[in-house]
């Protein structure tokens, strides 16, 4: 039987509206769900997450921004967390697998876009994703 850590507050803000983008319902779904997940993972455990979720237009793209507080990545790390199985952190500070940046790059790819992050160790990561723009939208 899993378990589950206690709850906690975790502050959240959503400001999207950019527009339709071409994507692939399910796929999309997974790339934000663990985008989400790792915010709220990846912090100090006496720290509250504020999480932020907001899109804009970016030419004929519209990019999907998700920022935390959280721990960080260093920036020797910030191009191998792309990789499957690839982790920073050892199972006993922060559980999974290491497969789900894997997943968000090869879905976003999949989709004809681009995904990338900005981060500093201590201060938190924008993780973003870019998606073609719908041309019916």
């Amino acid at each position: 039987m899993e378990t589950y850590p206690a709850l906690r507050a975790i502050d959240i803000s959503v400001n999207v509206g950019a527009g339709a983008v071409l994507g692939y319902e399910v796929a999309l779904t997974q790339c934000i769900s663990n985008l989400l997940g790792n915010a709220v993972k990846f912090m100090p455990t006496a720290q509250k997450p504020v999480v932020k979720v907001w899109s804009e237009l970016n030419g004929t793209f519209m990019r999907l921004f998700v920022e935390d507080n959280g721990i960080g990545i260093a920036p020797a790390d910030q191009q191998r967390i792309f990789d499957i199985f690839a982790r920073v952190h050892s199972d006993e500070l922060y559980d999974g697998t290491g497969i789900g940046l894997s997943i968000v790059k090869k879905a976003v790819e999949k989709m004809g876009g681009r995904v990338g992050l900005r981060s500093e160790v201590g201060r938190g990561s924008v993780f973003w994703i870019d998606l073609q723009k719908a041309t019916n939208s």
